[in-house]
């Protein structure tokens, strides 16, 4: 059973989230947050075609850039707006015959500046599709304040 949501967590929730729905590049990949906390999150993308490589799966660089931004809601739900350092994602399975595509974000390690998380994305059927490992890099501009400057 996950941890009950502090006020403090709802009102970064509150904030992310539509900032991830307003960003006109998650428009196109179009993908929908079903939890989102500092230490866990999961998210959806439909299967769309307009997200397709030449072999009519997911294109990665789509993959990619989902997870990213999934990655960096669920690090800023620390309190600061992270910036991506570095990216891992293993291309396991192509992404075909499913409904959706699924991403969850696990938190490994947070340090005093170091955000490290654990990516597994999955089918409708749970298959695993891609793994890897995303770290980034806690900002000074906080979520909840006034201070924007990274």
């Amino acid at each position: 059973m996950r941890p009950t949501h502090t006020e403090k967590e709802n009102a970064m929730r509150e904030k992310i989230i539509p900032e991830l729905y307003a960003n006109e590049y998650n428009k196109f990949i179009g993908f929908e947050v079903l939890e989102l906390s500092a230490t866990y999150s999961k998210a959806r993308i439909k299967a769309d075609s307009r997200l397709h490589n030449t072999y009519g799966s997911i294109h990665g660089g789509a993959l990619l850039s989902f997870v990213d931004a999934m990655a960096g809601a669920t690090g800023s739900m620390s309190g600061h707006y992270v910036t991506t350092v570095s990216a891992n994602l293993n291309f396991l399975l192509p992404a075909v015959n499913t409904e959706y595509i699924y991403c969850e974000c696990m938190k490994l390690k947070t340090g005093k500046h170091i955000l490290v998380f654990d990516i597994r994305v999955t089918d409708d059927n749970g298959n695993l599709l891609d793994s890897g490992e995303f770290s980034f890099f806690a900002s000074k501009a906080q979520v909840l304040g006034d201070n924007l400057k990274f």
